[in-house]
């Protein structure tokens, strides 16, 4: 009879675990899975130059998972909004949060940043 409930205690204990780990694996899981084409939303409040070098460098790091700028049939709609933009004699720095909201109305976010400098550009794109 001991047995019985030992075995069913870790029985439950073993699918508590699997339930935990399953739901920090998805909440952990990269926001942009299943996404094959994005839409992006102008940017607010920053003037053209900035708004063509974000794209460009967003629509590079795009290409680099396979996803294609699509606004006309999008798997995601994309807010760009900037936290930090610098201009200044040694380079140019940015920093965005982007906002993805998939056509299942699931919202994730990411983080954009763009350097511009004496190394060269960087632009990295990576969970918020």
């Amino acid at each position: 009879m001991q047995t019985r409930w030992w075995l069913l205690a870790g029985a439950g204990a073993l699918v508590i675990a699997l339930v935990i780990g399953w739901t920090i694996y998805e909440a952990s899981a990269d926001p942009l899975r299943g996404i094959e084409t994005v839409a992006i939303e102008p940017i607010e409040n920053v003037p053209d130059f900035v708004q063509e070098g974000v794209l460009g460098q967003l629509s590079v790091k795009f290409k680099d998972r396979g996803i294609r700028i699509d606004a006309a049939n999008p798997d995601a709609v994309i807010h760009i909004d900037v936290s930090r933009l610098e201009l200044t004699e040694s380079g140019f720095y940015l920093t965005a949060s982007l906002e993805i909201k998939k056509k299942t109305g699931e919202r994730r976010k990411m983080v954009f940043t763009l350097s511009i400098d004496k190394n060269g550009i960087n632009a990295q794109l990576r969970r918020g």
